[in-house]
């Protein structure tokens, strides 16, 4: 299962930055283009559009993994020497909630992409249902995720190489 873990850990930050490279270099050159040569090519702009919105799906599914989201490591916080069964009570319900709200997510988008999916998009005229299809495919990862996490409170579960549950200093906290 660690192994799974970890194959699954890289490829998202793999595909993250990926990702995230696009936008920079996109953006760069968009601006570059419209900017000095009165250029503007509208496929690359929502191309660019739907890599954002693509990182913040796959991000916001890794951050689970990584205990990076601001709700799980605000309770952490704020619970600091509670006692240990209320901490891992509250985080669980934080999972819960999450959880519940990914298969919402799941159910509709599906039946969304079924309605909508066959429309062409404006610009690059490619069916709606490639981008859409994201939507579910981030919340079966969210949800594999989550159902991780709280199985790492009962069974040994090694924690993501980055992330909150990781951070021996944070960033704010070190001595300039």
């Amino acid at each position: 299962m660690n192994t799974i873990l970890k194959y699954l850990d890289k490829a998202m930050s793999f595909i993250l930055i990926v990702l995230v490279a696009f936008l920079a270099i996109g953006v760069s050159v968009t601006v570059v283009l419209r900017y000095f040569f009165g250029l503007s090519f509208s496929t690359l702009e929502e191309l660019l559009t739907m890599a954002f919105i693509f990182t913040t799906l796959f991000g916001s599914a890794l951050a689970i993994r990584e205990k990076q989201h601001i709700s799980i490591s605000y309770l952490a916080d704020k619970i600091v020497g509670k006692s240990k069964k209320k901490k891992i009570i509250s985080v669980l319900l934080v999972d819960l909630s999450i959880l519940f709200v990914s298969i919402v997510m799941i159910y509709f988008s599906i039946s969304w992409i079924g309605q909508v999916g066959h429309l062409l998009s404006p610009n690059s005229h490619l069916p709606m249902s490639v981008y859409y299809i994201f939507v579910p495919i981030t919340f079966f990862i969210t949800v594999f995720y989550v159902v991780i996490d709280m199985l790492s409170y009962f069974v040994r579960i090694e924690n993501a190489d980055g992330g909150y549950s990781t951070d021996d200093v944070l960033p704010e906290e070190k001595e300039i």
